[in-house]
């Protein structure tokens, strides 16, 4: 069983619009901070992750991802037996892997899933070879042509990538602060993702782990659901 893996269902994790305040001085998402400690992490791990080192930071990074998405597998399927089957998933696999089963139960979308994949990517091409503890993400930036920045911007932005894509609707467009606005524009993210490509790639993951802290709220719904539905069918 994964540390800390807490199944109860009534356990929530709370919104993402509850704060706390750190012993580091910096605000964290509440929901973030629960989340470390239901996977048996210290308080301030995700925070902590920007003063790692490049290849440190790819690979920490990615094992957390990993944690997380095998522990809201298992609280969504309630079956603690699970835990070596979900923890042995590779979780980019297709078509059968962690982002997989999220993306059929609808527990992760797709910019979640993408951000997910690309970071695995880049932590496989790092992880085999203890001589890339040198790895320098700027100086992979600094190669890039603009086509690579591009997606490499995309693909780690999965919030301004959503707003983005639900700003194409005119009344959703018109409610927009322009603040934000300006934020999730695309010439913002390439420039957020050149001048510095590793609080680009956190931000983006802070994001995800917002999303997936949500997620457990919206798997119990799903789950009242299917009883409710299955209790009128008895009737």
């Amino acid at each position: 069983m994964m540390a800390g893996a807490d199944l109860k269902t009534e356990d929530h994790f709370s919104v993402h619009t509850q704060y706390c305040r750190g012993r580091w001085g910096v605000f964290m998402d509440k929901g973030i901070v629960e989340l470390e400690s239901k996977l048996g992490l210290d308080e301030g791990f995700v925070d902590n992750l920007k003063s790692d080192d490049d290849w440190s930071f790819i690979i920490k990074l990615h094992a957390l991802f990993e944690a997380a998405c095998t522990h809201l597998l298992l609280f969504h399927f309630q079956e603690p037996d699970l835990a070596d089957v979900f923890s042995r998933l590779d979780i980019s696999a297709i078509p059968i892997g962690k982002l997989a089963i999220l993306g059929k139960l609808n527990l992760l979308g797709e910019e979640d899933r993408r951000f997910i994949r690309s970071l695995s990517e880049l932590r496989n091409s790092l992880v085999h070879d203890v001589r890339n503890h040198r790895y320098s993400l700027a100086a992979m930036i600094a190669e890039f042509n603009q086509d690579q920045i591009r997606k490499f911007a995309v693909s780690f932005s999965p919030y301004e990538t959503r707003i983005r894509d639900l700003m194409e609707a005119p009344l959703f467009r018109a409610g927009v602060k322009e603040s934000l606005a300006k934020q999730c524009a695309l010439a913002s993210v390439v420039d957020r993702a050149r001048s510095d490509p590793k609080i680009h790639i956190w931000v983006g993951a802070q994001s995800v782990l917002i999303t997936i802290v949500e997620m457990y709220g919206y798997s119990d719904y799903k789950q009242w659901i299917r009883a409710k539905m299955m209790f009128q069918d008895e009737e």
